[in-house]
């Protein structure tokens, strides 16, 4: 393991430890974000609340990008490095197999439900 593999397990680890301590997952609601032209980070799917990116910013508003233009060079550089170029559809984070499409959409309509 490298050190930048033990910093991206330790950051979302980190990220999950402190929303759990902080807000129940029940009650994060996020708001979809139309706005094609602001970055887009990455975050684990698996993460509780989605909050912290995979390059280590951290999201202070609660939102879900519907429309990518602009992706962070550091979140792709991250996923990249663990899981390869092209993506082999494992999490770069805990090296398991993302959840497909349609789980996906799932996890989003229910985070964004009034």
């Amino acid at each position: 393991m490298t050190d930048q593999d033990v910093e991206i397990a330790q950051t979302v680890e980190d990220a999950g430890t402190l929303e759990v301590r902080h807000t129940p997952v029940w009650e994060v609601k996020h708001k979809l974000e139309q706005n094609p032209d602001e970055m887009v980070h990455f975050v684990c799917c698996r993460d509780v609340v989605w909050r912290k990116a995979l390059c280590g910013y951290e999201e202070t508003e609660m939102t879900i990008a519907t429309q990518i233009k602009v992706l962070c060079t550091m979140c792709v550089e991250v996923m990249t490095a663990k899981s390869g170029v092209p993506w082999d559809g494992n999490c770069p984070v805990d090296d398991q197999p993302c959840p497909n499409e349609e789980t996906v959409d799932k996890i989003i309509d229910e985070r964004t439900a009034q």
